[in-house]
């Protein structure tokens, strides 16, 4: 038995090569996986899985005459042939950036990082708002995406293909079914890193500016002492954009707080505003304000 090529991620997967490394995999703890010859997430995971048996970083890839194809081919690791079950990434629960190159305020009021906490943001979880969805990181809501657009997203921040493929399947859930998949999956796909957090939440926040200023825009349009948004101070954009990424885009009040380029009015607007004030322990937006203005 032999392979005329490299199978897996990046790999040239050929038919027959898919096909036999399947069959291996079969014989080695995943008898669930099809032999079908098609290089597809399932067989991947199951490639990365078995590499962690061995190696800290599984590169989901085999590679001919390869420490993983030797294994396969041995039929054991170190010459033990027993099963040892997967375990979920943990990726450094306890210390790591938590920077970001944009939207620091609100990167820091959509969760902690602290794996005790309720509101630990690198692993799946659901807000508690009927409205949400199962989210990851800060603020990565899955509720309103596609499962091809998540795993897509997911993999280009980093997030290893069989963990996104994982994640990804709770898209599109709201409510009470997002609750119950965060439940009843959020141990077994783990936790994502520091960086992967970091690139995900750089990856979306441009698309908040984009929203935030479209809104200003039309809401302030004509209005009386309206700064444009491109002079506005750059604290006051930053609270603007975290009114968006938090969703208050129905009406007109949260930009036009901000359209006179004043601090004392917006923070004033946020401190006596019954909704905004409920969230304020949270969010910080009247702090960091002050401490920017």
């Amino acid at each position: 038995m032999s392979i005329s090529g490299s199978v897996g991620v990046g790999g040239r997967n050929h038919y027959s090569d898919v096909k036999t490394v399947q069959q291996l995999l079969q014989r080695n703890g995943f008898p669930q996986l099809r032999d079908d010859g098609r290089m597809g997430p399932k067989t991947i995971e199951a490639i990365k899985r078995y590499q962690s048996r061995f190696m800290s970083r599984p590169d989901g890839v085999i590679d001919i005459h390869g420490k993983t194809w030797s294994s396969l081919m041995r039929g054991s690791v170190s010459g033990n042939a027993s099963v040892r079950p997967a375990v979920p990434p943990v990726n450094n629960p306890l210390s790591g950036p938590l920077v970001v190159c944009a939207g620091q305020v609100t990167f820091d009021a959509e969760g902690d990082d602290s794996s005790s906490s309720r509101y630990f943001s690198r692993h799946i979880h659901w807000p508690e708002k009927m409205e949400s969805g199962v989210t990851i990181g800060r603020g990565y809501d899955l509720g309103s995406r596609s499962e091809a657009s998540v795993s897509s997203q997911l993999q280009a921040a980093g997030v290893p293909v069989n963990q996104a493929t994982m994640i990804a399947r709770g898209a599109g859930l709201k409510g009470d079914l997002a609750r119950r998949f965060v439940l009843n999956n959020q141990n077994s796909i783990g936790t994502i890193s520091h960086q992967q957090q970091i690139n995900l939440f750089e990856a979306i926040y441009p698309t908040y500016v984009q929203r935030a200023q479209t809104n200003y825009n039309n809401y302030t349009d004509g209005q009386p002492g309206k700064v444009g948004w491109e002079h506005l101070h750059p604290a006051i954009r930053d609270i603007m954009v975290d009114f968006v990424y938090q969703g208050w885009t129905k009406g007109p009040r949260p930009m036009m707080a901000g359209m006179t380029n004043d601090f004392d009015t917006l923070i004033h607007y946020i401190e006596n505003t019954p909704a905004m004030r409920e969230g304020e322990a949270g969010r910080r937006r009247a702090n960091y304000l002050r401490k920017n203005r």
